[in-house]
């Protein structure tokens, strides 16, 4: 026991020891060495300066007319000389101007002309007689301006009555078919050999009086084809600047799209290609359209003489409704104030009289005029439908006659193939009555969803 204490001791002076010995190892490790000094740059900068001797400038006039007028006739100028002359002052024309009272003549000749428009045959242009003034041909000279007094001459009025206001029967004119070349378009293919038939198809389309017999024989054919389709309005519309056959209208069905896309390629050829942007309307909805047809007015076409058209019109625009909206259209009068009937044809084979009905009276619908089918919310005029199931695809109906074909109240849902019936007898009745009856019809179609 002795010995602890001294243990104790020494253990002490040794740990003592050591750390003495590692903190003096760290100093020295950690000291920086010296740095050498560095050689610094001198920079330097020397300036001079140099006395600018400076000097006031005497102001001086311009010689303005250094150069000295001389002849200037002759077949060159003098050198250094600059002709110089003064223009007379040319005296005002006088115009002699027509008094009041010519004027107020002019007006009553005017009144006189009856305002019932007159038939014109568009083929042959109106030659208007115009009372020509000769005016004359004064050699100027040098000296003096012509005063001379000129007279206005008076229209004559014989000539203006028949060149008033007319409505004129439109003449229909080919659209503007956009240019193209086969080399630029078939250049697509590369190496791989042009097709004749795709070439002979695109030639009938863009250039069909070129193409002679051959173009009719194709767009037959097509129109042959759309017309196998059963329940269905198809038509085909050519775009020769992407060499491109788009398919457009509406099948019963989606089964048929493949077939008839098959159809048109083989009549096109492997160069053109062949899409589609077909819409399903099935029956009896699609059905309803032969009655439509059978009533005996025209549809409404804007591209009549398009070459670059095969086929039936179709529908002029696509309506969407989700459930729960309003069945509201927005459409366009006709060309010539109309009595317009609205009617939506649904899955049932029902016809719903949008307009006009007990809450919508017939009227007159000036030309090109915007008005709204439908109401937006409960108390405005129209029928407030709201959109539900069942959903799908339906058409509406929009008919135009100039005079009325029917004034009395009619139910504000029939069955539609009676409807129709009447419909056409009606439309009879009007052209036999009235000569110079117009009408027409276009369909617009309805898709609606959840």
């Amino acid at each position: 026991m002795t010995r602890t204490p001294l243990i104790w001791g020494v253990a002490l002076f040794c740990s003592v020891a050591v750390h003495a010995v590692a903190a003096v190892v760290l100093l020295w490790s950690t000291e920086p060495e010296p740095v050498i000094e560095q050689p610094v740059p001198e920079t330097r900068m020397q300036l001079s300066a140099h006395q600018v001797k400076q000097s006031t400038a005497a102001q001086t006039q311009p010689d303005a007319e250094a150069t000295s007028t001389e002849e200037t006739s002759g077949a060159r100028l003098a050198q250094g000389s600059i002709s110089q002359s003064s223009a007379p002052e040319i005296a005002a024309n006088a115009l002699s101007l027509a008094t009041s009272d010519q004027v107020a003549n002019q007006t009553q000749a005017l009144a006189a002309v009856p305002d019932k428009p007159q038939p014109v045959v568009a083929e042959q242009a109106v030659a208007v007689s115009l009372a020509s003034a000769e005016l004359p041909t004064t050699t100027l000279s040098s000296n003096r301006a012509p005063t001379d007094t000129v007279a206005v001459t008076q229209p004559s009025f014989d000539a203006a009555k028949a060149v008033q206001a007319q409505p004129v029967a439109l003449i229909q004119t080919q659209p503007d078919v956009p240019k193209a070349k086969a080399a630029d378009v078939f250049s697509a293919t590369g190496d791989s050999p042009i097709d004749p038939v795709s070439l002979a198809a695109f030639q009938s389309f863009t250039r069909p009086e070129d193409a002679g017999q051959a173009a009719e024989d194709l767009r037959d054919g097509i129109d042959g084809l759309l017309a196998q389709v059963p329940c269905s309005r198809l038509q085909v519309q050519f775009r020769p600047e992407t060499n491109t056959l788009e398919l457009i209208g509406h099948i019963p069905e989606n089964g048929l799209r493949g077939p008839v896309l098959s159809a048109l390629q083989a009549q096109m050829g492997a160069n053109i290609q062949v899409t589609d942007n077909l819409l399903i309307l099935p029956r009896p909805q699609c059905g309803a359209l032969s009655g439509i047809v059978d009533v005996g007015l025209p549809q409404s076409t804007d591209q009549i003489t398009n070459p670059l058209l095969v086929g039936d019109d179709i529908h002029t625009r696509e309506f969407r409704y989700a459930s729960g909206q309003q069945l509201v259209l927005d459409l366009t009068g006709a060309d010539y104030d109309a009595y317009i009937y609205v009617d939506y044809f649904d899955a049932d084979g029902q016809v719903i009289h949008l307009s006009p009905n007990a809450s919508v009276p017939l009227a007159r619908t000036p030309a090109k005029s915007a008005f709204k089918v439908g109401a937006e919310k409960q108390g405005d005029p129209g029928l407030f439908i709201t959109i539900g199931p069942p959903y799908g695809q339906e058409i509406a109906v929009a008919f135009a006659a100039s005079t009325p074909l029917f004034e009395e109240e009619r139910p504000l849902i029939e069955p539609a193939g009676p409807y129709l019936e009447f419909l056409k007898d009606r439309v009879a009745d009007a052209s036999a009555k009235d000569p110079e009856f117009k009408g027409e019809w276009v369909y617009f179609f309805i898709t609606t969803s959840e």
